[in-house]
């Protein structure tokens, strides 16, 4: 589809398109009432709000380490600011605090260790 992109920018591009498809697919569950497709696409919005970096090299089929780094700090910028987001749709379109940290400590947390595993696998 792109073979000239890099493949952190497919994993990037791919990632950003399958969050918005499954943000798009979440309004149209909640307005059609279908509670639990709802909550399957909660939940995957869930997981890749707090692994976005894990999702670009996984959907981007990076390689080459410094590209595995890279998207590791995007992701983790990413999902620093849609962690936000997600306490704030969490906590019924209001902001808590404490479950704002809490996101906030996830995907740091993630990211994180991801990083540790990543410079240990390092060639």
């Amino acid at each position: 589809m792109f073979p000239t992109a890099s493949a952190l920018f497919r994993g990037i591009l791919f990632s950003s398109i399958l969050y918005l498809a499954l943000f798009l697919a979440h309004i149209v569950a909640a307005v059609q009432e279908w509670d639990t497709i709802f909550k399957v696409i909660a939940a995957l919005i869930t997981v890749m709000t707090f692994a976005v970096g894990p999702s670009i090299i996984a959907f981007g089929t990076i390689q080459s380490h410094e590209e595995k780094i890279q998207a590791n700090t995007v992701g983790f910028a990413v999902g620093l600011v849609l962690s936000f987001g997600l306490a704030w749709a969490y906590a019924d379109q209001s902001f808590d605090i404490r479950l704002t940290l809490v996101f906030l400590l996830i995907t740091t947390f993630l990211h994180s260790s991801h990083r540790m595993l990543l410079n240990q696998k390092r060639p």
